[in-house]
Protein backbone atom coordinates (compact mmCIF):
# COMPACT_ATOMS: atom_id res chain seq x y z
CA UNK A 1 0.00 0.00 0.00
CA UNK A 2 1.31 3.42 -0.86
CA UNK A 3 2.01 6.04 1.78
CA UNK A 4 4.43 8.61 3.11
CA UNK A 5 5.66 9.34 6.62
CA UNK A 6 8.08 11.80 8.18
CA UNK A 7 9.59 12.00 11.65
CA UNK A 8 12.08 14.29 13.37
CA UNK A 9 14.12 14.11 16.56
CA UNK A 10 16.46 16.77 17.89
CA UNK A 11 19.46 16.44 20.20
CA UNK A 12 22.17 18.78 21.49
CA UNK A 13 24.40 18.25 18.46
CA UNK A 14 22.15 17.10 15.62
CA UNK A 15 18.61 17.10 14.30
CA UNK A 16 17.54 13.89 12.56
CA UNK A 17 14.88 13.55 9.89
CA UNK A 18 13.51 10.22 8.69
CA UNK A 19 11.30 9.99 5.61
CA UNK A 20 9.50 6.80 4.61
CA UNK A 21 7.75 6.04 1.36
CA UNK A 22 5.90 2.80 0.69
CA UNK A 23 4.87 1.40 -2.67
CA UNK A 24 2.85 -1.66 -3.64
CA UNK A 25 4.76 -4.93 -3.51
CA UNK A 26 3.83 -8.56 -2.88
CA UNK A 27 6.41 -8.89 -0.10
CA UNK A 28 8.26 -6.59 2.29
CA UNK A 29 11.18 -5.01 0.45
CA UNK A 30 13.24 -2.48 2.44
CA UNK A 31 15.55 0.06 0.79
CA UNK A 32 17.47 2.08 3.42
CA UNK A 33 19.69 5.05 2.68
CA UNK A 34 21.96 5.72 5.68
CA UNK A 35 25.22 7.71 5.85
CA UNK A 36 28.31 5.54 5.83
CA UNK A 37 29.19 6.24 9.45
CA UNK A 38 25.76 4.88 10.49
CA UNK A 39 25.80 1.64 8.55
CA UNK A 40 26.18 -0.19 11.86
CA UNK A 41 22.62 0.92 12.71
CA UNK A 42 21.04 -0.38 9.51
CA UNK A 43 20.07 -3.73 11.00
CA UNK A 44 18.34 -2.02 13.93
CA UNK A 45 16.36 0.12 11.50
CA UNK A 46 15.32 -2.96 9.56
CA UNK A 47 14.12 -4.70 12.71
CA UNK A 48 11.96 -1.72 13.67
CA UNK A 49 10.43 -1.55 10.21
CA UNK A 50 9.77 -5.29 10.03
CA UNK A 51 8.03 -5.18 13.41
CA UNK A 52 5.39 -2.78 12.09
CA UNK A 53 5.24 -3.37 8.33
CA UNK A 54 4.54 -6.63 6.54
CA UNK A 55 4.19 -5.79 2.87
CA UNK A 56 5.29 -3.25 0.28
CA UNK A 57 8.48 -1.70 -0.98
CA UNK A 58 9.51 0.74 1.73
CA UNK A 59 12.17 3.36 1.05
CA UNK A 60 13.82 5.11 3.98
CA UNK A 61 15.72 8.37 3.60
CA UNK A 62 17.76 9.61 6.56
CA UNK A 63 19.19 13.10 6.83
CA UNK A 64 20.60 15.21 9.64
CA UNK A 65 21.67 18.77 10.36
CA UNK A 66 24.36 19.86 12.77
CA UNK A 67 23.20 22.22 15.49
CA UNK A 68 24.95 25.64 15.63
CA UNK A 69 28.32 25.29 17.30
CA UNK A 70 28.28 21.50 17.06
CA UNK A 71 29.26 21.10 13.44
CA UNK A 72 32.22 19.22 12.10
CA UNK A 73 35.56 20.66 11.04
CA UNK A 74 35.89 21.66 7.39
CA UNK A 75 39.06 20.37 5.74
CA UNK A 76 40.60 19.99 2.33
CA UNK A 77 41.39 16.66 0.72
CA UNK A 78 44.91 17.31 -0.66
CA UNK A 79 45.19 14.14 -2.68
CA UNK A 80 41.85 14.60 -4.43
CA UNK A 81 42.66 18.26 -5.01
CA UNK A 82 45.92 17.35 -6.77
CA UNK A 83 44.08 14.85 -8.94
CA UNK A 84 41.45 17.45 -9.88
CA UNK A 85 44.16 20.00 -10.84
CA UNK A 86 45.98 17.39 -12.96
CA UNK A 87 42.76 16.34 -14.70
CA UNK A 88 41.78 19.94 -15.48
CA UNK A 89 45.29 20.72 -16.75
CA UNK A 90 45.20 17.69 -19.03
CA UNK A 91 41.74 18.69 -20.26
CA UNK A 92 42.99 22.19 -21.08
CA UNK A 93 45.88 20.79 -23.07
CA UNK A 94 43.70 18.34 -24.96
CA UNK A 95 41.22 21.07 -25.84
CA UNK A 96 43.96 23.63 -26.71
CA UNK A 97 42.68 26.19 -24.21
CA UNK A 98 44.80 28.97 -22.70
CA UNK A 99 42.32 29.85 -19.93
CA UNK A 100 44.00 29.69 -16.50
CA UNK A 101 42.62 27.49 -13.76
CA UNK A 102 40.45 29.37 -11.28
CA UNK A 103 39.14 28.52 -7.84
CA UNK A 104 35.56 28.20 -9.06
CA UNK A 105 36.69 25.42 -11.43
CA UNK A 106 37.95 23.40 -8.48
CA UNK A 107 34.89 24.09 -6.36
CA UNK A 108 32.81 22.20 -8.91
CA UNK A 109 34.38 19.06 -7.41
CA UNK A 110 32.12 18.66 -4.39
CA UNK A 111 34.38 16.18 -2.57
CA UNK A 112 37.43 18.49 -2.34
CA UNK A 113 36.03 20.17 0.79
CA UNK A 114 34.62 17.71 3.27
CA UNK A 115 33.17 17.93 6.76
CA UNK A 116 34.75 15.78 9.44
CA UNK A 117 33.08 15.40 12.77
CA UNK A 118 35.31 16.44 15.65
CA UNK A 119 34.60 13.15 17.46
CA UNK A 120 33.50 9.72 16.34
CA UNK A 121 29.69 9.41 16.64
CA UNK A 122 28.31 7.69 19.70
CA UNK A 123 26.07 5.04 18.13
CA UNK A 124 23.87 4.53 21.18
CA UNK A 125 23.16 8.25 21.56
CA UNK A 126 22.59 8.49 17.83
CA UNK A 127 20.23 5.50 17.88
CA UNK A 128 18.18 7.01 20.69
CA UNK A 129 17.38 9.99 18.44
CA UNK A 130 17.21 8.07 15.18
CA UNK A 131 14.79 5.47 16.53
CA UNK A 132 12.55 8.22 17.86
CA UNK A 133 12.40 9.88 14.44
CA UNK A 134 11.84 6.48 12.80
CA UNK A 135 8.89 5.65 15.06
CA UNK A 136 7.32 9.04 14.31
CA UNK A 137 7.73 8.43 10.57
CA UNK A 138 6.11 5.00 10.95
CA UNK A 139 3.17 6.51 12.84
CA UNK A 140 2.67 9.03 10.04
CA UNK A 141 3.05 6.37 7.34
CA UNK A 142 0.57 4.02 8.99
CA UNK A 143 -1.98 6.80 9.42
CA UNK A 144 -1.88 7.53 5.70
CA UNK A 145 -2.01 3.83 4.82
CA UNK A 146 -4.94 3.34 7.22
CA UNK A 147 -6.96 6.06 5.49
CA UNK A 148 -6.20 4.56 2.10
CA UNK A 149 -7.07 1.12 3.45
CA UNK A 150 -10.57 2.19 4.47
CA UNK A 151 -11.27 3.46 0.97
CA UNK A 152 -9.85 0.26 -0.47
CA UNK A 153 -11.98 -1.87 1.86
CA UNK A 154 -15.13 -0.15 0.61
CA UNK A 155 -14.11 -0.68 -3.01
CA UNK A 156 -13.31 -4.36 -2.44
CA UNK A 157 -16.63 -4.86 -0.68
CA UNK A 158 -18.47 -3.33 -3.62
CA UNK A 159 -16.75 -5.67 -6.08
CA UNK A 160 -17.51 -8.58 -3.78
CA UNK A 161 -21.22 -7.73 -3.78
CA UNK A 162 -21.21 -7.66 -7.58
CA UNK A 163 -19.47 -11.03 -7.59
CA UNK A 164 -22.01 -12.56 -5.22
CA UNK A 165 -24.86 -11.19 -7.33
CA UNK A 166 -23.41 -12.72 -10.51
CA UNK A 167 -22.98 -16.07 -8.72
CA UNK A 168 -26.64 -15.89 -7.65
CA UNK A 169 -27.72 -15.34 -11.25
CA UNK A 170 -25.68 -18.35 -12.34
CA UNK A 171 -27.40 -20.45 -9.68
CA UNK A 172 -30.79 -19.43 -11.06
CA UNK A 173 -29.75 -20.11 -14.65
CA UNK A 174 -28.20 -23.45 -13.72
CA UNK A 175 -31.50 -24.59 -12.19
CA UNK A 176 -33.23 -23.93 -15.52
CA UNK A 177 -30.59 -25.65 -17.63
CA UNK A 178 -31.92 -29.25 -17.46
CA UNK A 179 -35.32 -28.20 -18.81
CA UNK A 180 -33.67 -26.04 -21.47
CA UNK A 181 -31.50 -28.97 -22.57
CA UNK A 182 -34.57 -31.25 -22.57
CA UNK A 183 -36.41 -28.90 -24.91
CA UNK A 184 -33.38 -28.66 -27.21
CA UNK A 185 -33.02 -32.44 -27.36
CA UNK A 186 -36.75 -32.94 -28.03
CA UNK A 187 -36.66 -30.35 -30.80
CA UNK A 188 -33.63 -32.03 -32.34
CA UNK A 189 -35.23 -35.45 -32.11
CA UNK A 190 -38.32 -34.11 -33.81
CA UNK A 191 -36.14 -32.94 -36.67
CA UNK A 192 -34.46 -36.36 -36.90
CA UNK A 193 -37.61 -38.38 -36.27
CA UNK A 194 -37.48 -40.02 -39.65
CA UNK A 195 -33.90 -41.14 -39.14
CA UNK A 196 -33.82 -42.28 -35.53
CA UNK A 197 -37.42 -43.28 -35.04
CA UNK A 198 -39.18 -43.07 -31.71
CA UNK A 199 -37.05 -42.67 -28.55
CA UNK A 200 -38.25 -44.26 -25.37
CA UNK A 201 -39.09 -41.91 -22.51
CA UNK A 202 -36.92 -43.92 -20.16
CA UNK A 203 -33.91 -43.64 -22.48
CA UNK A 204 -34.54 -39.92 -22.92
CA UNK A 205 -34.78 -39.43 -19.14
CA UNK A 206 -31.55 -41.37 -18.67
CA UNK A 207 -29.70 -39.22 -21.19
CA UNK A 208 -31.07 -36.02 -19.65
CA UNK A 209 -30.00 -37.15 -16.18
CA UNK A 210 -26.51 -37.90 -17.47
CA UNK A 211 -26.34 -34.52 -19.17
CA UNK A 212 -27.60 -32.75 -16.06
CA UNK A 213 -24.94 -34.45 -13.95
CA UNK A 214 -22.19 -33.35 -16.34
CA UNK A 215 -23.50 -29.78 -16.36
CA UNK A 216 -24.16 -29.56 -12.61
CA UNK A 217 -22.25 -26.63 -11.04
CA UNK A 218 -23.83 -26.76 -7.58
CA UNK A 219 -20.60 -27.81 -5.85
CA UNK A 220 -18.57 -25.09 -7.55
CA UNK A 221 -21.17 -22.46 -6.62
CA UNK A 222 -21.17 -23.67 -3.01
CA UNK A 223 -17.38 -23.39 -2.79
CA UNK A 224 -17.48 -19.99 -4.47
CA UNK A 225 -20.03 -18.81 -1.90
CA UNK A 226 -17.77 -20.10 0.90
CA UNK A 227 -14.77 -18.21 -0.51
CA UNK A 228 -16.81 -15.01 -0.78
CA UNK A 229 -17.87 -15.38 2.85
CA UNK A 230 -14.26 -15.90 3.99
CA UNK A 231 -13.18 -12.90 1.93
CA UNK A 232 -15.73 -10.71 3.73
CA UNK A 233 -14.56 -11.98 7.11
CA UNK A 234 -10.93 -11.17 6.32
CA UNK A 235 -11.86 -7.66 5.18
CA UNK A 236 -13.30 -7.07 8.64
CA UNK A 237 -10.37 -8.67 10.47
CA UNK A 238 -7.34 -6.82 11.75
CA UNK A 239 -3.71 -7.45 10.90
CA UNK A 240 -2.08 -8.35 7.60
CA UNK A 241 -4.48 -10.33 5.39
CA UNK A 242 -3.25 -9.54 1.87
CA UNK A 243 -1.71 -12.93 1.12
CA UNK A 244 -4.76 -14.83 2.35
CA UNK A 245 -6.98 -12.64 0.18
CA UNK A 246 -4.76 -13.42 -2.79
CA UNK A 247 -5.19 -17.14 -2.13
CA UNK A 248 -8.98 -16.78 -1.93
CA UNK A 249 -9.13 -14.90 -5.23
CA UNK A 250 -7.06 -17.66 -6.83
CA UNK A 251 -9.46 -20.31 -5.50
CA UNK A 252 -12.51 -18.32 -6.63
CA UNK A 253 -11.04 -18.06 -10.12
CA UNK A 254 -10.52 -21.82 -10.15
CA UNK A 255 -14.21 -22.40 -9.36
CA UNK A 256 -15.36 -19.85 -11.93
CA UNK A 257 -13.25 -21.49 -14.65
CA UNK A 258 -14.78 -24.86 -13.82
CA UNK A 259 -18.29 -23.39 -13.98
CA UNK A 260 -17.52 -21.90 -17.37
CA UNK A 261 -16.22 -25.24 -18.67
CA UNK A 262 -19.22 -27.24 -17.41
CA UNK A 263 -22.11 -24.87 -18.02
CA UNK A 264 -22.53 -25.08 -21.81
CA UNK A 265 -25.04 -22.24 -21.67
CA UNK A 266 -24.55 -18.82 -23.28
CA UNK A 267 -26.23 -16.91 -20.44
CA UNK A 268 -24.05 -18.62 -17.84
CA UNK A 269 -20.95 -18.04 -19.98
CA UNK A 270 -21.70 -14.31 -20.02
CA UNK A 271 -21.94 -14.30 -16.22
CA UNK A 272 -18.68 -16.26 -16.01
CA UNK A 273 -16.92 -13.61 -18.12
CA UNK A 274 -18.27 -10.94 -15.77
CA UNK A 275 -17.00 -12.88 -12.78
CA UNK A 276 -13.53 -13.20 -14.30
CA UNK A 277 -13.39 -9.45 -14.84
CA UNK A 278 -14.41 -8.79 -11.23
CA UNK A 279 -11.83 -11.26 -9.92
CA UNK A 280 -9.10 -9.65 -11.98
CA UNK A 281 -9.98 -6.28 -10.45
CA UNK A 282 -9.92 -7.83 -7.00
CA UNK A 283 -6.51 -9.36 -7.71
CA UNK A 284 -5.07 -6.00 -8.76
CA UNK A 285 -6.44 -4.18 -5.74
CA UNK A 286 -5.31 -6.83 -3.26
CA UNK A 287 -1.71 -5.95 -4.14
CA UNK A 288 -2.41 -2.77 -2.13
CA UNK A 289 -3.48 -4.74 0.96
CA UNK A 290 -0.87 -5.47 3.61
Amino acid sequence: MTGYGRGEAEGPAQRWTVELRSLNHRFLDLALNLPRHLWALEDRCRQVLKARLHRGRVEMQLSYEMQPGAGGALRLDPGLTAQAVAALTELKAAAGLDEPLRLDHLLRFADLLITREREAPNLEETWALLSQALQQALDSLEEMRRAEGEALRADLSRHLEELAAAAGRIQTLAALSPEAWRQKILARLEELKGEVGEVEDARLAQELAFLAERRDVAEELARLESHVRQFRELLGAGGPVGRRLEFLVQEMLREVNTIGAKAGDLSITQEVLLLKGLLERLREQIHNVE
